[in-house]
């Protein structure tokens, strides 16, 4: 039977590769790399060719037995090569894991939408803050 990587656990069929997972007091601190195919622009679809730049960006993630998870993903900004699209340089999205102006992962909106519909967003986000989860009023109403 393989073992199972970090990867497998915490990004089940997402492509990222985990470099590094570190304890902090407040929690746990991921740092991954995105590791898919070059993204799309998202205005007129065609897929990039070219990197641009990548950056960090910093996402709050579901909890791992009652601790804080902040994943710290490098992800790749690329040029758009159409020249009757608009948009010069976009950043990639991974799937499964990251949205568009998004702090939060995927799982982790899931699971505040689900709390917000079951209970009402004020007790919802009374319920986060005692779970320590990074959700007020106001993302707990977001689309």
């Amino acid at each position: 039977m393989a073992s199972k990587t970090a990867e497998d656990v915490l990004f089940p069929g997402i492509d990222v590769r985990v470099e590094r997972v570190s304890d902090s007091s407040g929690g746990l601190v991921v740092e991954a790399a995105s590791t898919g195919r070059p993204g799309r622009c998202p205005d007129c679809r065609k897929q990039a060719q070219r990197v641009h730049s990548s950056y960090q960006r910093t996402l709050y993630e579901r909890p791992l037995v009652f601790r804080r998870v902040v994943v710290r993903l490098r992800v790749r900004r690329y040029f758009c090569d159409r020249r009757s699209c608009s948009r010069r340089t976009f950043v990639e999205q991974v799937g499964g894991l990251t949205e568009r102006h998004r702090r939060s992962s995927v799982g982790l909106t899931g699971w505040l939408r689900s709390i917000a519909v079951e209970l009402g967003v004020r007790p919802a986000a009374r319920l986060c803050r005692r779970l320590r989860l990074a959700a007020g009023r106001t993302l707990l109403t977001q689309p």
